[in-house]
């Protein structure tokens, strides 16, 4: 029988991100008793939440195949859910690359506050991987165009670039991304995985992508 999403919600207190994705395929694999009709209430409360932390957990990792999987696997009634449908709405815009509005999900939630430190981190290591891929794809790109990218205000998205020491032009609007030690293992990529990544990036120049 699965333990509760207890188990799980302890990983996230515990700021444990490393064993979540292994900790929720083992307890998918053990599924609990159908409920009788009394506990069906608690049941779908239970089983949503734990939807919900273990979707997080594939977007923390970028797996988003195996959490669209995950959805379509899941029963309806689980799929109603509050924090299940939090979830799914961040997945359906991370699918679409639309990563404006990921983050812009992922602040709205609204999140269960025991899922929060979940959340956050799901939201740092996003940009940090965007801020790695910008940083290949781009000699020199706009910060209003890298605020957007990354959902944030300008503000913020200057202090994300001196914090990874990218140096911005004389009047601000304009940075030029350097490398990270990532980013600088991504250049020893074979030519297909290199096209796959120009195509990835093309993606936020189109005009009709909402980013």
């Amino acid at each position: 029988e699965a333990e509760t999403p207890e188990v799980e919600l302890q990983l996230i207190a515990a700021g444990r991100f490393a064993e979540l994705r292994a900790k929720c395929e083992e307890l998918e694999l053990s599924p609990p008793e159908p409920p009788s009709p009394e506990a069906e209430a608690n049941h779908v409360e239970q089983e949503g939440l734990r939807c919900a932390v273990h979707l997080l957990a594939y977007l923390l990792e970028g797996q988003l195949d195996a959490a669209r999987f995950l959805w379509k696997r899941t029963a309806a009634p689980l799929q109603q859910h509050v924090q299940a449908q939090a979830a799914h709405r961040v997945l359906s815009a991370r699918w679409r690359r639309q990563y404006a509005e990921s983050f812009a999900q992922l602040s709205a939630g609204p999140w269960d506050a025991r899922l929060q430190p979940l959340v956050t981190e799901v939201v740092r290591r996003s940009r940090e991987e965007l801020l790695d891929k910008i940083a290949i794809a781009y000699k020199v790109v706009s910060l209003s165009h890298l605020a957007s990218i990354l959902g944030l205000d300008a503000v913020s998205a200057k202090a994300a670039c001196e914090t990874r020491g990218w140096a911005l032009d004389a009047d601000g609007s304009s940075v030029a991304p350097l490398a990270s030690k990532a980013g600088e293992d991504l250049i020893q990529m074979g030519e297909a995985q290199l096209e796959r990544l120009s195509q990835y990036m093309a993606h936020l120049e189109q005009t009709g992508c909402k980013i």
